[in-house]
């Protein structure tokens, strides 16, 4: 009985290689062989393919950051400074989530009821993350000393990551905004918003 889709594939041929009672030799092995790089070649050009991701990299660094400052909190010198570093690494890894979650819904959505409104969300959510980044390098910027050497260090490299964070949303307003040019260029004139 035929089946669709990959187990049925995968059920096929172990029935084939059961009847005939050998193991899987020569155009048996070429098809394996073919649908492992079909697989490996939708893998790594699908859009859900996040290693290459700029603004996901920067979030995974902000995890690793906020990590490294939770180990730091119970014997801190400057507790209060590495629990406000602390929550502002949280409260970004979240909205930079709820972004990442935005971005699966595009998928959802059919070309032809695509339309200006989730265009316009997504868009006030990068700047608001942007927004975010922004007040946190001038809340660190205004730091004046610190007890702790190793507060130093981390308030050093949080400044950094937002910086970079704060550069790699630009690339994604951008892409915003030329899907939005393309999508006005789409619609005839008088077509429905």
């Amino acid at each position: 009985m035929y089946k669709g889709g990959m187990i049925g594939f995968y059920e096929r041929e172990a029935m084939m290689i059961e009847s005939q009672g050998r193991a899987v030799k020569g155009g048996s092995m070429k098809r394996a062989v073919v649908f492992t790089l079909l697989l490996l070649f939708l893998c790594f050009t699908s859009k859900a393919y996040a290693l290459d991701f700029k603004v996901f990299e920067m979030r995974n660094k902000i995890f690793e950051e906020s990590k490294e400052l939770r180990t730091l909190l119970p014997n801190s010198r400057d507790a209060i400074l590495t629990s406000s570093m602390f929550d502002s690494c949280i409260i970004i890894m979240s909205q930079l989530d709820a972004y990442f979650s935005m971005l699966g819904i595009f998928d959802s959505i059919s070309k032809e009821d695509l339309n200006d409104k989730p265009l316009d969300l997504l868009e006030n959510w990068i700047k608001e993350i942007k927004n975010t980044s922004e007040t946190n390098i001038n809340s660190l910027n205004n730091v004046s000393e610190t007890l702790d050497a190793k507060t130093k260090i981390h308030l050093d490299k949080l400044k950094g990551y937002f910086s970079e964070l704060s550069k790699r949303l630009d690339p994604e307003l951008s892409k915003v905004s030329v899907i939005r040019k393309s999508l006005k260029v789409k619609k005839p004139a008088g077509a429905k918003k």
